[in-house]
């Protein structure tokens, strides 16, 4: 736009010049350049009037601090696609990152706007557009194009190591579920491990006599052991007064993803527990292998925390799972408070590797 200024300018000093000085030249040059500009300004609208402009992104996970580049697709219905410009920014309060694109022509038809970004917190963040500008041949004059839509990138949170201990209580933690382990054994008989042949020591209640009595051999059943969840860690997810949303959302994540790494590491099976706001009640994911932890940790980043009202997650879990035992409660929230029973610890966005080094979980 500065470009289309500049040349009016021109225009303007030489009629200026031309009145000043009594010179038809630069009268003649000022009429060449106005025409030359109504041709340019034409010809702009029928590009936009063709110019098609989408959001996407080519890739919506990463690693903390690694480059990612949201596109702006251009298309023309006719003649060549014309050079855009435009300016990508995160929407989170405290977040401030915005990157001038660059175009890049696939052919006549085809082009895409390019910012690449790089992002120092974890969490699901939406990038838009602004400032879409569609250039004429000579990118003098421009036209402000809307551009509908965003695009998501989610930042994988970082694992840092949490000293755990767990108590004879908690590991011998033994209730009812409807999940069993596929490899532990167990005198339950609700769930069927495996069929084998008969050894001695083996209890005659465990004799399958059918497969016996086929396979004219002694066949007893194995059971496996149900898995037992005894510990809870609850997300509070209140960031409505959080000053930097990116860093507050951050740490709450990777301070999630620590604990139940580090339970995971001392075999204990747990629940990751939040409210979910569309739901409109307790959501809950099972933890048993690491797989989980992210899994769990993508679902939680859909929680809009901007938004959310504060929620007693402990009382509303106790409330819809009301008789189900667990030995512990982990709180973990926003402001990078992690609680379990009389243990509170503090995490900071800059010193989280630390600060959970520091700490030390009793569950």
């Amino acid at each position: 736009m500065r470009r289309g200024i500049l040349y009016i300018v021109l225009i303007g000093a030489c009629v200026y010049i031309g009145i000043i000085n009594k010179e038809k030249s630069y009268f003649f040059a000022a009429v060449i350049m106005t025409a030359v500009m109504l041709s340019l300004i034409a010809g702009l609208i029928v590009r936009y009037i063709r110019t098609s402009v989408k959001m996407q992104m080519n890739i919506p996970v990463v690693e903390k601090n690694s480059t990612f580049c949201p596109e702006l697709a251009v298309s023309v219905t006719g003649g060549q696609v014309p050079h855009v410009a435009a300016v990508f920014s995160v929407l989170a309060p405290g977040m401030k990152k915005k990157k001038k694109s660059t175009f890049e022509q696939i052919d006549d038809r085809y082009g895409k706007c390019v910012g690449k970004m790089k992002l120092d917190v974890s969490g699901r963040y939406e990038i838009k557009a602004s400032g879409v500008r569609i250039y004429d041949a000579f990118h003098i004059f421009s036209i402000r194009k809307k551009v509908g839509g965003t695009a998501y990138i989610y930042v994988l949170p970082q694992c840092y190591l949490v000293p755990v201990e767990v108590t004879k209580n908690t590991r011998d933690f033994v209730t009812d579920s409807d999940v069993y382990y596929s490899d532990v054994r167990s005198d339950d008989s609700t769930e069927v491990y495996q069929v084998r042949e008969y050894r001695p020591g083996d209890r005659m209640t465990r004799i399958h006599w059918k497969l016996s009595a086929r396979q004219d051999e002694i066949m007893v059943r194995d059971t496996s052991k149900a898995l037992s969840c005894p510990v809870i860690i609850c997300m509070d997810l209140d960031g409505r007064n959080c000053r930097h949303y990116g860093q507050a959302m951050s740490v709450a994540l990777e301070s999630m993803v620590s604990v139940s790494f580090s339970l995971i590491d001392v075999k204990v099976p747990h629940f990751i527990a939040w409210y979910d706001p569309e739901e409109m009640s307790i959501t809950r994911y099972r933890i048993v292998r690491e797989e989980d932890v992210y899994d769990a940790a993508a679902r939680l980043s859909y929680v809009d925390a901007r938004t959310n009202d504060s929620y007693d997650v402990i009382g509303m879990y106790r409330e819809r799972y009301r008789g189900e035992d667990f030995t512990s409660f982990i709180d973990i929230d926003m402001n990078g408070n992690i609680e379990c029973g009389d243990e509170s610890f503090q995490v900071g966005f800059e010193t989280i590797k630390e600060d959970l080094a520091k700490s030390y979980i009793t569950v």
